[in-house]
């Protein structure tokens, strides 16, 4: 049912009597509501009680003529957009110029023509109409505009500014002079204006344009804007600044996450493998030569187990100072040494402008001694040895990779041979090899023979701490060595290809004991499972995990598979591409140990991804050091905004978990909540109606290496 016409309200003013009944008539005949007063002042007195939708004035009345009830009637509320009309005998022009100084909106001359009426009305309320329109639009764009934070201004083929539509917040403040400018330029520091002109000269062609300027601030050492410009039909130019400083600070955070450890400050794997490469061909074209040091920490490992990782960081940032003190001591002229945290507990020193061996053992040397010292860290005296080897180009590599691994093989030497010493590879680093070839035979009978365990660490929810999965881990007990720590058994199994038959017997064993745990009348949980590189790059490899899953009768749902920035970026784009293949299978992918130095922002955003785990050495200190709980939080908003879940780990202590909590991080896991625990552990914690940190307390609160 259509709603029903109002009828325009139609109030005449006219002293005629005659003409009032007249006029009424015609106009009620013509579908308008009609209201009629005898004078001027009447109009304004009905205008006061209710504004009619047009209004008709005869010029000449006795009491209050038209000209002065059109002033009156104007300062109303609601008076200033009323279309009035002045009805006058006079055809003169000072009449008609009276009339609009007046305020009137249109006149008619007497004597009036009835049937023209009607339609003058509807024209004037036509007009009327779209004036309101446009002034309505003028105001919700003004609100637009205002709310923009980018500054909006037209500007001429020099740069002169014809209007500014939306001034930038702050820009004024920035640059000099404080008066308004007259031109865009004005705005702009004078080293950008060549290129800022050159912009404006394409625009002006018909092709947008875009370039950056940064300006001494206020309130920051640094602000940084973006100038888009933006061709108009009339040969002018929108141009279009924002402030991104915030972009800015968060591209150079997130680089810094990249290409630097949080912990120590220093470069880390990716970014001195670069480094290495461009020395390397700056040695090669000069004929010079260079040095690598690897350096491991001896036994760090039980300073982490005995004292905690927040004792274990600190000493590291100690280590990191004295390496540095190394390398700047007198005798190392013309020698430069870049130093990196390649691990835990690993460090790379890269040296250039050596003259020959023994300014690397020299350097090498001056490290051991300078580790000698006691390291003064909470109340302890704490001795950390290093062992160091060292490859030299060109006599024991002319290439990055060969460099890194025989300057590690040789730190391996260094190690088996009693630590706390250096060795400069050689042919005997083949005996190490031997050794790590037992290693693997014994790796394989220990998988045949089902040897190895596969532990659950537990992941909860970080709000309401209920246990919603478990992240599967390999341990070996040897019957004679004890336990191998999982590191160096993978490393081995990983180099020598063994890794894909243990991810093998790994998910067997998970399925397994979902199987079990599903017959025992349990709710399944999602279960995080480690992919290795080797697997990852091979696509038989990727459908065998689909079809072991799908032979356990399992959905592929409750598996998380976790890889590392590093097997990500060795080939991204075919890392892609296996991604891919897993998310079609009906797996969820992770990205484990985030932030650690590999993965490219860009390809972040096209990896299929469903959760950052943020790696233990962010989370230690996120309670107590500004740096972590930024570099945290960034992790976490940048997860959010790619909706990906975040997961921390290493989580020790409620103060972190508090943080986390207060942060929106989705999920936790660590030594807080609970250590690894075999399946049959694990499955105890599954029965449990509600987790909490009452309940962990009977759990054994250790970290099974």
């Amino acid at each position: 049912m259509k709603k029903p016409i109002t009828p325009v309200r139609v109030l005449i003013a006219d002293d005629d009597a005659i003409l009032r009944e007249i006029a009424g008539v015609m106009l009620e005949e013509a579908g308008f509501a009609v209201q009629t007063v005898s004078s001027g002042d009447a109009a304004v007195a009905a205008c006061a009680l209710r504004m009619p939708d047009i209004a008709l004035l005869d010029v000449e009345m006795a009491e209050g003529n038209g000209y002065q009830a059109c002033t009156n009637i104007r300062s109303l509320p609601g008076g200033a957009d009323l279309p009035i009309v002045m009805v006058t005998g006079c055809d003169d022009s000072l009449s008609i110029d009276h009339a609009y100084e007046a305020g009137a909106t249109d006149f008619v001359i007497k004597p009036i023509n009835w049937t023209l009426l009607a339609h003058r009305i509807r024209y004037v309320m036509r007009g009327a109409r779209a004036i309101e329109a446009l002034r309505f639009s003028e105001q919700k764009n003004a609100a637009l505009l205002k709310a923009i934070p980018d500054g909006i201004f037209l500007v001429n083929s020099a740069g002169s500014i014809g209007h500014c539509f939306s001034p930038i917040g702050g820009l004024r403040q920035t640059a000099e002079p404080a008066t308004d400018p007259k031109s865009l330029f004005d705005l702009i520091p004078e080293t950008t204006r060549g290129h800022a002109m050159d912009c404006l000269s394409s625009a002006l062609r018909g092709e947008p344009a875009v370039f950056e300027f940064s300006l001494e601030g206020k309130t920051r050492s640094m602000r940084h804007f973006e100038c888009r410009y933006l061709p108009n039909s009339a040969g002018q130019v929108l141009a279009i600044i924002r402030d991104v400083t915030a972009r800015k600070e968060t591209d150079a955070r997130i680089h810094r996450l990249a290409y630097f450890d949080a912990l120590t400050g220093l470069p880390n794997r990716e970014w001195i493998r670069e480094y290495l490469a461009q020395s390397l061909a700056e040695a090669r074209r000069r004929h010079r030569r260079l040095a690598l040091l690897y350096v491991d920490l001896d036994q760090f490992k039980r300073i982490n187990d005995t004292l905690g990782h927040g004792t274990g960081d600190a000493l590291l940032c100690q280590v990191a100072e004295r390496l540095q003190a190394a390398l700047d001591q007198d005798g190392m002229e013309g020698v430069q040494g870049q130093i990196a945290r390649v691990g835990g507990d690993e460090f790379i020193v890269v040296l250039t402008g050596i003259s020959d061996a023994a300014q690397a053992e020299q350097a090498a040397k001056r490290i051991v001694s300078m580790h000698a010292a006691p390291f003064l860290q909470a109340s302890y005296e704490l001795v950390v040895t290093p062992s160091i080897g060292i490859a030299a180009f060109p006599e024991h590599g002319d290439d990055v990779q060969s460099l890194l691994k025989n300057a590690e093989g040789a730190m391996y030497e260094a190690k088996s041979s009693g630590r706390n010493q250096l060795r400069v590879y050689d042919s005997a680093v083949n005996a190490r090899a031997l050794k790590r070839l037992s290693l693997e035979m014994e790796l394989r009978r220990a998988v045949e023979n089902s040897s190895l365990e596969v532990y659950y660490q537990p992941k909860y929810e970080a709000h309401s701490l209920k246990l919603i999965g478990g992240e599967a881990l390999l341990r070996w007990f040897h019957p004679e060595r004890g336990q191998i720590p999982t590191a160096d058994f993978i490393a081995v199994a990983e180099e020598t290809g063994l890794i894909g038959d243990i991810g093998k017997w790994a998910l067997q064993r998970v399925c397994r004991d979902l199987s079990q745990w599903r017959g025992e009348g349990l709710v399944l949980p999602h279960v995080a499972v480690n992919v290795s590189g080797r697997d990852f790059t091979h696509p038989e490899a990727l459908l065998r995990l689909s079809e072991t899953v799908i032979q356990a009768n399992l959905s592929p749902s409750l598996f998380e598979l976790e890889l590392t920035e590093g097997v990500l970026m060795r080939d991204a784009e075919g890392g892609r591409r296996s991604l891919l293949a897993l998310k079609e299978f009906g797996f969820t992918l992770a990205v484990d140990d985030f932030g650690t130095g590999y993965c490219s922002l860009n390809y972040l955003k096209r990896f299929p991804l469903d959760t950052l785990k943020i790696d233990r050495s962010f989370v230690a200190d996120i309670s107590k050091n500004e740096d972590d709980a930024a570099i945290v939080r960034a992790i976490i908003a940048l997860g959010h905004s790619l909706d990906l879940k975040i997961v921390a780990e290493g989580v020790e202590t409620l103060a972190q978990l508090q943080f986390l909590q207060a942060e929106a991080c989705d999920a936790i896991q660590g030594f807080l909540m609970s250590a690894a625990v075999p399946a049959a552990s694990f499955a105890g914690l599954l029965r449990l109606p509600q987790p909490s940190l009452a309940t962990q307390q009977t759990l054994p609160m250790r970290y099974v290496g």
